[in-house]
């Protein structure tokens, strides 16, 4: 052990004697500058909703009768979203009420209604027996039958044109299916309609057969045709949206729950209008928490129906389907788990903070931690790039200039020498994340002030709870450590492979920035995420990754995006094997390569 702690202080001395350390830490100072100069986040408050009034009777106005949102409003958003609900569990109670069922009774032999090929083969007969007969004129039976399937037609064309492009569909299926649908429908209207020709013609029927045949490519129109095709659309490449039972008792659950919420909110509201000791801010904050229990649950039902018949997909998948061009599947994950929390808790989003993000404030107005963690997105950049700096060159650098050499032949296992190397270069970069931590709190707390609301965090899209702002800043630094150290541990490998330091330095840096670079490139690719270089930055799991509104350049910049199909465990796992790969690779190396 005292052997370790020699080389240790040894490679510290280094350090210190080293003119980066010194650039490095004036280089900070000025960041550290610049990111209160600089900071532009918008205030989380200015967003969410406010009730005007100085006194109670003006706040109570506004409750009431405000345009934004009132109490109607409010309790309508519930309503609308407990329809929606009945509208999904009516619509796939029995097979017979489904959209799908719906179009197969259109586009079959059905009689009741009578479906396409029904009408098309009687259409066809009628005009047989004209042609037998030998009559010029169309029997009333043909343009009944003409306009029926008109009428057919364009129904199964609304139905499917509502279903697929509403706000929350009620059938999935991809744009390619969709436009064929569409397409064949049309197609069918084009041939039946005939346009231009005198409907009481026989030879104007005679045409619309022709026309239908040549397009099915069969020579009898009672056969096999465009409708044979529809149908095989609507039984092959249409799902109906069905919500299990257990998600429909979840959100009937939630629904009593809320309702129940915003029934005890009101009489809260107007025990306290009537209470002489009461403020007006306590008055303001339960009218919040009416309104938000009711976008809560409205958001809700929402986000479950859109997100079920795709939950069990990746984004790449997702993405396929109509109305899920560029779902991101975790955040509607993380909003359900949120919105579940709080309903369920008797909790409203306006009761805490958010957690940290470089474009939003995490509560109403900035504060300290806001800071703090802005700063720390710019200053760890610097903090990253100088330990990579640091590890790049150490090794090959003293083997460049003969120190590596020496230090070989003193009695210490390479291994040691190589351990103390590293945990010296994360010492100094601990250090200056320490360091810039504190001054920022410090300024935050002298500009801003100290905000201690808790904070409602989502961790993984699926565990939700609350945790001080204090203890999340500490989670943060220790993973701003855990990132710092793969890529110590990466410009090791390159530094111990590398005989050159120009060369060595020189390849970290460029896949440092390469990385950052794809990161804004390449944020909707989905292959992306599992990268190594993609997944290191663990916070972004915490709920804080989509809490973006500002249109700061430099907030935007240092933005950690998440990507499609992200997922945390698989991150972990990616990171943490290819932590030991380099590892290993760099004891391993270093143990069996000569040192001249």
């Amino acid at each position: 052990m005292s052997k370790m702690s020699r080389l240790l202080r040894g490679e510290l001395n280094k350090i210190l004697m080293r003119p980066i350390l010194y650039i490095i830490t004036g280089v900070i100072v000025l960041a550290l500058f610049f990111s209160v100069a600089l900071l532009g986040m918008d205030n989380r408050g200015s967003f969410e909703y406010a009730i005007d009034g100085a006194s109670k009777e003006e706040a109570m106005t506004s409750f009431i009768g405000s345009q934004s949102m009132n109490k109607t409003i409010a309790e309508k958003k519930v309503e609308d979203a407990y329809t929606k609900l009945e509208y999904y569990s009516t619509l796939n109670s029995t097979a017979e009420t489904t959209i799908t069922a719906q179009l197969k009774v259109l586009l079959s032999e059905s009689d009741s209604p009578r479906g396409c090929q029904t009408i098309l083969r009687d259409y066809s007969a009628s005009i047989q027996e004209l042609e037998r007969l030998e009559q010029t004129t169309a029997s009333s039976a043909l343009l009944t039958n003409r306009k029926e399937m008109l009428d057919t037609l364009t129904q199964a064309k609304n139905i499917l044109v509502n279903s697929a492009q509403a706000g929350t569909p009620a059938v999935l299926m991809s744009q390619a299916s969709y436009d064929n649908f569409i397409n064949l429908i049309n197609d069918a209207i084009y041939y039946i309609t005939a346009e231009g020709s005198d409907l009481n013609l026989l030879a104007t029927h005679l045409i619309i057969k022709d026309k239908i045949t040549k397009a099915t490519g069969y020579a009898d129109i009672t056969g096999i045709s465009y409708f044979d095709k529809l149908y095989t659309i609507v039984s092959n490449d249409i799902t109906n949206i069905v919500l299990s039972q257990e998600v429909k008792d979840n959100l009937i659950k939630q629904y009593e729950t809320t309702t129940a919420f915003m029934t005890n909110t009101y009489d809260n509201i107007l025990s306290l209008n009537g209470d002489e000791k009461a403020t007006v801010t306590q008055l303001k904050e339960e009218m919040l928490k009416y309104f938000y229990a009711a976008d809560q649950y409205n958001a809700l039902v929402e986000d479950t129906i859109y997100l079920e018949p795709v939950k069990n997909f990746s984004d790449s998948k997702a993405h396929i389907y109509m109305s899920y061009e560029k779902v991101h599947l975790y955040q509607i994950n993380e909003r359900i788990a949120k919105n579940n929390f709080l309903i369920s808790n008797g909790l409203t989003s306006n009761q805490f903070s958010s957690v940290f993000s470089p474009t939003m404030s995490s509560g109403d107005k900035v504060s300290a931690f806001d800071l703090v963690y802005f700063g720390l997105e710019i200053c760890s950049f610097i903090v990253l790039i100088f330990c990579v700096v640091l590890a790049g060159g150490m090794i090959a650098g003293e083997q460049s200039n003969g120190t590596l050499k020496v230090l070989a032949t003193r009695p210490f296992s390479r291994n040691k020498i190589l351990t103390s190397k590293i945990l010296a270069s994360m010492i100094f970069g601990t250090i200056f994340i320490i360091f810039s931590a504190l001054v920022l709190f410090i300024i935050g707390y002298a500009l801003y002030g100290l905000d201690t609301t808790p904070i409602l965090a989502i961790f993984n899209a699926s565990t939700v709870f609350t945790i001080s702002p204090i203890l999340l800043i500490l989670i943060y630094l220790a993973l701003i450590i855990v990132k710092m150290l793969f890529y110590v541990l990466f410009a090791t490998m390159i530094s111990v492979v590398f005989r050159s330091n120009v060369g060595a330095v020189a390849i970290s840096i460029f896949v440092y920035f390469l990385t950052a670079l794809f990161a804004v490139l390449f944020t909707s690719s989905s292959w992306y995420a599992f990268l190594p270089f993609a997944g290191i930055d663990f916070f972004k799991f915490f709920g804080g990754a989509f809490a973006s509104s500002s249109q700061n350049p430099l907030s935007i910049a240092f933005s950690s995006p998440m990507f499609f199909n992200t997922n945390l465990w698989i991150s972990i796992v990616i990171v943490t094997a290819t932590m030991l790969i380099f590892t290993i690779l760099s004891y391993y190396v270093f143990k069996k390569r000569e040192i001249k």
